[in-house]
């Protein structure tokens, strides 16, 4: 407006008057899931053009609307039928030229003659037509003719009075646009969110074996074994009794609120049949082979009496002496995997999602397409009314009794996933693999949409976060399969 007022009058025509009420500009602050937004750690020295992206994600919005943008007309007359039925709901309109002299029954169009009439005749006409004008009634009296009256008044009553009985679509028989020509007004878009995919519950109740001589640990992670990717961050859990927890307090002079937490949340962009729950359990770096550590568990009872309490006594004594040297070290011990197919409404999936397969050697259009596909997807699950829903389970109490052992030289993922799709194939796995005797119970349960006490990936608390609990949730950060459209709100 600045620019166009500072312009020469020419110039200002050939551009065009801009409104100065059309734009609407509010500002409004950014939603934010946890109780501080995400931020860079005090101390850290940021680039300049770092701290200014930052600060996007904690700006308030700019939003814009334009107030007579109005609806396109292929729009406007979408809920009033069709348009050559439109013209019926309209008014019938008289004009003068179209009435007939009800005397005259031959009329014709044109222009009609006027006859010329000598000065008596017309002297008569004169004299009738005076008379028929004083018998006729007298034009209403025009009210407050001399009162004065302000500009805003006889403006606003002439906005009145133009406003009377005018026709809510003055254009609406003018010709359509060609389609090709129409152009569509898109509505204000909704304001960016965090995405959040399909949410579960995992809670970890309870981990023990036969015999307990040393502290275990529970590692629990996500796993496509059709796209063979890890899918989600680890989630580390202490379900050890005081007892052996204290083997490694030379090691934890304090205990953070994050690390107490014994349940999970994790989130699924791209539910899938081929996605698993892989709980590992892991021990304290010790003296020997992986296997050979785990021999005691396969042999040893704790119920059992006479020499095998004090084989247990002996183990335990190793134990704390490991516990105390290497406690900051851990090794791998077991493992489980649990099937998430039960936990998603994969029946809307499975039609809109084909085999996956990978863009290498596609053609051109196969690839747009994936991508096109893969976006509809990413832009569904953020949707409430389209996405796939988890609600369709309710909580499932989980009590495993048998753990797959780990294979000193089986350690890489790929092995993993090996494993997995023997293990999803058939159940000669267990025929395969040694086992280990034991008793895991979980919950898995869908995440509430507003799960007090909870702690992101980056452990901000999410609100809302009562202060008088114990054990906090723990949301675990996704790794997507593919290509999620959305646009980043938060720092990480």
């Amino acid at each position: 407006m600045t620019r166009l007022n500072n312009l020469d009058s020419e110039l200002a025509q050939e551009l065009g008057d801009f409104p100065e009420d059309d734009l609407d500009i509010v500002f409004t602050p950014k939603e934010c899931r946890t109780l501080q937004p995400a931020m860079p750690e005090d101390g850290v020295e940021l680039d300049s053009h770092v701290r200014d992206c930052v600060q996007t994600y904690i700006r308030e919005w700019l939003i814009v609307n334009r107030k007579n943008q109005g609806n396109s007309d292929t729009c406007s007359l979408k809920n009033k039928g069709s348009r050559k039925d439109f013209h019926k709901t309209l008014q019938k309109q008289t004009f003068e030229s179209e009435t007939l002299d009800s005397g005259d029954a031959n009329f014709q169009a044109g222009p009609r003659p006027v006859p010329a009439l000598p000065e008596e005749a017309s002297r008569t006409t004169l004299a009738s037509s005076d008379f028929d004008l004083r018998s006729l009634q007298p034009d209403p009296r025009l009210e407050n003719l001399l009162r004065h009256v302000s500009a805003e008044e006889f403006e606003r009553q002439n906005e009145e009075a133009r406003r009377t009985n005018r026709h809510a679509e003055l254009l609406a028989l003018y010709p359509s646009v060609d389609e090709e020509d129409a152009v569509e007004i898109r509505p204000v878009p909704d304001r960016p969110n965090e995405h959040l995919g399909n949410r579960i519950l995992v809670k970890l109740q309870t981990l023990k074996f036969d015999i307990e001589i040393e502290p275990l640990f529970a590692c629990i992670a996500l796993y496509d074994i059709k796209e063979r990717k890890k899918i989600s961050e680890n989630f580390h859990c202490d379900l050890n009794p005081d007892s052996l927890r204290g083997f490694l307090r030379s090691h934890t002079p304090s205990i953070d609120l994050s690390t107490q937490a014994r349940s999970a949340v994790f989130s699924v962009t791209y539910p899938s049949s081929d996605i698993y729950l892989v709980i590992k359990i892991e021990k304290v770096l010790q003296q020997g082979e992986i296997g050979d550590c785990a021999e005691p568990y396969m042999v040893l009872k704790e119920s059992e009496a006479g020499k095998t309490k004090e084989k247990i006594e002996k183990l335990k004594a190793q134990a704390e002496s490991f516990c105390q040297r290497l406690g900051k070290y851990r090794m791998p011990f077991a493992w489980i995997p649990i099937g998430l197919a039960n936990f998603f409404n994969l029946s809307t999936l499975e039609r809109e999602i084909p085999e996956a397969e990978g863009l290498n050697g596609r053609s051109t259009s196969d690839k747009r397409a994936t991508l096109l596909q893969a976006r509809r997807l990413s832009e569904r699950s953020l949707s409430s009314e389209d996405s796939y829903p988890v609600s369709n389970f309710k909580r499932i109490s989980l009590t495993l009794n048998t753990f797959f052992k780990q294979e000193g030289d089986r350690l890489s993922d790929e092995d993993l996933f090996k494993f997995l799709a023997d293990f999803k194939r058939s159940s000669s796995l267990q025929r395969r693999i040694k086992t280990l005797p034991g008793t895991l119970k979980l919950e898995i349960s869908p995440a509430p949409e507003n799960l007090g006490y909870c702690l992101t990936p980056e452990l901000l608390p999410v609100k809302p976060f009562p202060e008088n609990r114990n054990r906090p949730h723990k949301e675990i950060l996704e790794f997507p399969i593919r290509e999620v459209y959305v646009p980043h709100t938060i720092y990480r």
